[in-house]
């Protein structure tokens, strides 16, 4: 039998890999086809970046190699290929997935590349190899190869029913992984439909936009096998989960297994952008029993004009702020997401759409993504492109939380928006730091509670405050802000992209910039207040309720080696600021309050504090002390 051979590398998040979900569906199509399967075997899927040349010593006697490819692997991949070609020139080398985009130039720069695959490979690879075994090239819909030095460009196929499609996991494609990998941390992709009734233009899900949907059965399926095969992670990549009627009766029964299983530990997916009654009950459901990392409140920009360049609707800023109540009110996280890079976004409405969602109500959690050129997104196109005058950089690609001394032989790029007819490269730079300054300081809290007090008493609004701040970083001699000129030193040099943050103190894993700043701030908490103190002194705040308000500010944050304190102020802050998360205000009151923490978790070492907190907790606030982990008293009215 001839033996084919997938790679579909993935990202190295400490000890935790993802299953090839896309080579897994591809070969359980060919297993299923018998007049492919008893012609061709599938000895390995390679899912672990390893060294080029200790991979090519496995693909022994390989008839055919097929590459899933995506932004964090391309460039591995033509490197593997190129070194099996070297070896083997009559190999076939055959190219799939996001990153192949919608044109012949990989045939036509990459002299290893025989074919190229194009959409979905459950229904084109079964016909590829059915072709091969000597039949003809130019009966297989959506692929391009070279003949006579010419290349050929197949029909495309159309899209299929679902319902043909075999799941990887019940046909057992991943039982020898897992079986040979006791000691990794698996994480699982679940699929229930594809495609998208939006057409935004930074995405490439649109492709084939027509929604289509996998049987109940087959999605329950590979729950099950998620499940008792203990995948603690789990990741729905619907691109609107929650839209449809049949995802309550899918979450009942995640639910159900996580409870007679114990998995999968976490449930994660991409909500209805609308954010509907349904995703309410979905999120509620998930809560319930500990599954969910937070729903989903997402803006990507608050420009109108960058809206309508994008082609995007939001919702609207009443409904934001009614849903934030009622998320708050039920104890569900929300985070919300913008995008930094839109045509028609400039320094000042990016900055200040960051600070409308604080206005709103978003404290808890805040991401901002630089805006990426995905090869099949209309924002790529070269009309597009010039349209609005897009430059673009290719940076280092290095994803958060991955491996962080990693020699790599090959590095990934991404191709990242770094200017538009809107916004400059230094404008570019100043809205990048101002929202690490907003997500390190306000989301994970470090002065959170004076930005709050300064903008309900009127003393400060948001955009003034966080700008100040970022301003008085840059010239501060202090740890934080020698941090802060380094991020604007690696902003500048775009062509590098070393924009994340590493510390062995808190592991062996990168961190996004805010992470890695708060990480420094809670790791030397006398020392940072030091150095922030002199800004926080420039606002008009009494200076008792100024001490007592930097007190409070510390004891709230979630630290290792807390020992449940018990603080007493002059000022019922518990309650000023409870009330002021529940979309409600009253002035602040003067009198004696005491606040003890008593939570029942502990963290006495800082690589767990930064992996559950700062990584896995973020979404949820897991850095901050919550209601029902500390009590309140007032000793003054007892007597």
């Amino acid at each position: 039998m001839k033996k084919v051979f997938f790679v579909q590398v993935s990202v190295d998040f400490g000890n935790s890999y993802y299953l090839p979900y896309a080579a897994g569906t591809m070969i359980a199509s060919c297993l299923a086809n018998e007049a492919v399967s008893q012609h061709y075997s599938f000895p390995e899927i390679i899912f672990i970046r390893e060294k080029l040349h200790t991979v090519l010593d496995r693909l022994t006697d390989a008839y055919m190699v097929a590459f899933s490819c995506n932004i964090w692997n391309i460039e591995y991949n033509k490197a593997l290929a190129k070194l099996i070609k070297q070896r083997d020139p009559e190999c076939m080398i055959v190219f799939g997935g996001h990153s192949v985009g919608n044109s012949t130039e990989l045939l036509e720069t990459e002299e290893a590349i025989d074919i190229l695959l194009f959409g979905e490979g459950e229904r084109v690879f079964p016909d590829l190899l059915f072709q091969l075994n000597g039949g003809d090239l130019r009966a297989v819909n959506s692929i391009a190869f070279r003949d006579g030095g010419k290349i050929v460009r197949t029909p495309e196929q159309g899209l299929c029913d679902l319902s043909a499609y075999p799941s990887p996991y019940a046909a057992g494609v991943f039982d020898e992984i897992v079986r040979k990998h006791p000691d990794v941390e698996f994480s699982a992709i679940l699929e229930t439909n594809r495609g998208c009734p939006y057409s935004c233009a930074f995405c490439d899900w649109t492709h084939g936009k027509r929604m289509r949907f996998f049987p109940m059965e087959k999605v329950q399926a590979d729950l099950l096998w998620i499940a008792k095969n203990r995948v603690p992670f789990c990741y729905c990549i619907d691109s609107n989960f929650g839209m449809y009627e049949r995802d309550l009766e899918l979450i009942d029964y995640v639910v159900k297994v996580k409870r007679e299983y114990g998995y999968p530990e976490v449930f994660r997916t991409n909500y209805e952008k609308n954010s509907t009654d349904r995703v309410f009950q979905i999120c509620n459901t998930l809560n319930s029993v500990g599954m969910d990392r937070g729903a989903t409140l997402s803006y990507q920009t608050l420009s109108p004009e960058a809206l309508k360049n994008i082609g995007r609707k939001n919702l609207t800023l009443e409904h934001f702020s009614d849903l934030m109540r009622r998320y708050n009110e039920a104890g569900i996280a929300t985070y919300s997401e913008l995008i930094l890079g839109f045509p028609g976004e400039t320094y000042e409405s990016f900055c200040k759409g960051i600070c409308t969602l604080l206005e709103q109500g978003q404290h808890s959690s805040l991401f901002v993504y630089l805006c990426e050129l995905l090869p099949n997104s209309q924002m790529a196109d070269p009309d597009y492109m010039r349209k609005h005058q897009i430059r673009s950089i290719k940076a280092y690609f290095k994803n958060a939380h991955s491996k962080a001394n990693v020699d790599d032989e090959v590095h990934e790029y991404s191709t990242l928006v770094r200017a538009t007819k809107t916004m400059n490269e230094d404008d570019w730079v100043r809205s990048n730091l101002f929202s690490v300054c907003v997500q390190c300081f306000h989301s994970l809290a470090v002065l959170r509670f004076f930005a709050i007090y300064l903008y309900c008493e009127k003393i400060a609004d948001y955009f003034t405050f966080y700008e100040k701040l970022c301003a008085y970083l840059l010239s501060s001699e202090g740890r934080l802000g020698k941090l802060w000129r380094e991020f604007r030193r690696r902003y500048e040099d775009s062509l590098k992209g070393n924009w994340h943050y590493a510390n062995e103190l808190f592991g062996d894993i990168t961190w996004t910039y805010e992470e890695g700043a708060y990480l420094e701030a809670v790791y030397d908490w006398e020392g940072a207040i030091a150095e922030l103190k002199p800004f926080l002194l420039q606002f008009p705040i009494p200076r008792a309720l100024f001490e007592d308000l930097l007190v409070y500010q510390e004891v709230i944050i979630r630290k290792p080696f807390d020992n449940d304190p018990s603080v007493r102020f002059s000022y019922d802050f518990p309650e000023y600021f409870e009330r002021i998360a529940d979309r409600g205000y009253a002035p602040l009151e003067q009198k004696e309050t005491v606040l003890k923490i008593c939570s029942n978790k502990k963290y006495n070492d800082w690589l767990t504090y930064a992996r559950e907190v700062v990584w896995y907790g973020r979404r949820k606030e897991a850095n901050i002390y919550h209601r029902k982990e500390y009590s309140v008293s007032f000793p003054g009215a007892e007597a």
